[in-house]
């Protein structure tokens, strides 16, 4: 059939490519369901990303004002790490602002006012820990 690919040139090719590449993005479905937007979890997702350490041990996070480190992106940033456009960007972050997972502020990067945030790990570890319980009791649920 031509609609099936699987003894062309292009599919083998299609496979290594698929095999090799890097370009992905890792997202979780709990932060999805955190959040309660695909939007927000895939932006919520990010920022962890960028809190977890890198392969030297250390943390990414490399802007600190008033004694913390933030991550510091433009909204428009956002669209080369996860595909979300600008408006986009800034309703996922409002959503995580609203639910206190993140603390956000304005302050100058490189001589431009921008969205600074952090993630406010009490609220977010507490949010987490209360959907990995109920996990737990559905599993325990679900083998009776």
């Amino acid at each position: 059939m031509k609609d099936e690919p699987y003894n062309s040139d292009m599919f083998y090719k299609f496979l290594a490519w698929e095999a090799a590449t890097k370009d992905t993005i890792d997202v979780k479905r709990i932060y999805i369901d955190l959040a309660g937007d695909l939007h927000a979890g895939i932006m919520l997702s990010q920022i962890i990303y960028w809190y977890l350490p890198g392969k030297n041990g250390k943390t990414k996070l490399r802007v600190r004002r008033k004694g913390r480190l933030w991550l510091a992106k433009r909204y428009e940033d956002w669209y080369g790490e996860v595909r979300l456009t600008k408006s986009q960007s800034r309703r996922a972050l409002g959503i995580l602002k609203d639910k206190d997972f993140i603390i956000t502020e304005i302050m100058r990067f490189n001589g431009t006012p921008q969205v600074h945030l952090r993630l406010n790990w009490g609220e977010f570890s507490r949010c987490l820990n209360e959907q990995l319980d109920s996990l737990v009791e559905k599993m325990d649920t679900d083998l009776c």
